[in-house]
């Protein structure tokens, strides 16, 4: 069976050289001609990042043809639960991990942007539980509430709650055979809390000392900024 790595973050573009996007995943998929139609087996380790692009990512395993089994070896976090979700079959690793959280966002603005930036973030948790209830065994107000605890997951965690199908003893890759691997649940924040960083540094108006004009003409409106912004994970 064909196999592919999805190591790194979500993202709609490679931004900084360690993400994987919807159009990399789909070249990986169906190949150099667009043809491939095979069953292949998706080796995932992904701390999240876009919601928008996960949902992406999603749909293309979704529809591609051939059978789609993924294992998480390291970690499945945010957003990348939803792409993991998307596989025919779904196991994890005894030492990876999964974590599902509330959608995050950066916004500023007046009362009505901030009110308008939590009906977005409603909307966000319900459609992510949309795609969670199409797998998870637990009730959807159980699931929501672990959202809102942003819980951790072991193998035996996520099987329990029927996140994952079964646990892996082997990804196919030599490395990662024995299901050893331990998990650093501070480190995986870390990297999950580093993207968001760089994510909104990245969308931020340019340093204070340019021209006036020209930071005038650059800076977007509080609206346009939230939308940017608004679902970076889940």
């Amino acid at each position: 069976m064909r196999e592919i790595k999805l190591n790194g973050y979500i993202d709609e573009e490679i931004w900084f050289g360690d993400e994987f996007t919807p159009g990399t995943v789909h070249d990986a998929l169906y190949g150099e001609k667009g043809d491939l139609q095979d069953d292949v087996h998706i080796v995932l380790n992904s701390y999240g990042g876009s919601v928008n692009a996960a949902t992406q990512i999603h749909d293309e395993i979704k529809g591609y043809p051939g059978k789609v089994s993924i294992t998480v070896s390291g970690t499945a976090a945010s957003a990348a639960v939803g792409v993991a979700l998307a596989a025919d079959e779904l196991m994890m690793t005894p030492g990876s991990m999964m974590m599902i959280h509330d959608p995050v966002c950066m916004a500023y603005g007046n009362e009505a942007d901030m009110q308008n930036t939590i009906r977005l973030l409603q909307a966000a948790k319900a459609s992510i539980l949309d795609i969670y209830e199409t797998r998870v065994k637990s009730p959807r107000d159980e699931v929501a509430q672990m959202m809102t605890d942003e819980t951790w997951m072991d193998s035996k965690e996520a099987l329990k709650h029927g996140f994952i199908d079964a646990v892996a003893q082997k990804t196919g890759s030599a490395e990662n055979s024995t299901g050893e691997r331990a998990y650093n649940r501070e480190e995986a924040k870390a990297k999950i809390m580093a993207w968001h960083n760089r994510k909104a540094a990245a969308a931020m108006p340019k340093a204070r000392d340019e021209p006036e004009n020209k930071r005038s003409e650059e800076r977007v409106s509080a609206r346009e900024y939230t939308l940017r912004l608004a679902m970076l994970a889940r």
